[in-house]
């Protein structure tokens, strides 16, 4: 004997089919996606380019490069300070134009460090046989 169960199930309404038919439409309808720019620079592998880049430069150039970025800081800093001192008036004309002078000149003393330091790092990139251009312009910018 084959009975049909069909037959004794419950009829749904037409407005729950429709309910439920609209809900599945809302899952599938796709709806714009936000991402961070932390998740943008992951998808796009600007993290990984530039950890590679970093981990292509051998440890010494990379503590010279280390370098080169704390002397470029330093002379910002003394050049603020020096902006500072011409604008003070809390000293004599004549102190005031020697204290100038002495900062100027250890900005050029850094300044000549840093073209020395480069030179350093350009010669050590050609000895490592790095010749990547990205490498190099990472490196010395």
């Amino acid at each position: 004997m084959n009975v049909n169960f069909l037959i004794h199930s419950p009829i749904q309404s037409a407005t729950s089919q429709k309910e439920q038919e609209a809900k599945v439409e809302e899952t599938n309808s796709p709806r714009p996606l936000r991402l961070s720019e932390e998740d943008m620079s992951k998808l796009s592998g600007e993290e990984v380019k530039e950890e590679q880049e970093e981990a292509a430069l051998p440890p010494h150039i990379q503590k010279m490069v280390e370098k080169l970025e704390e002397l470029r800081e330093k002379i910002k800093e003394e050049q603020k300070l020096l902006d500072e001192l011409k604008a003070s008036d809390s000293y004599s004309d004549e102190m005031k134009a020697e204290l100038v002078t002495q900062k100027l000149e250890f900005i050029l003393r850094m300044q000549s460090q840093v073209v020395e330091l480069t030179k350093n790092i350009q010669e050590a990139l050609k000895e490592a046989g790095i010749s990547d251009p990205g490498v190099l312009l990472k490196a010395l910018a």
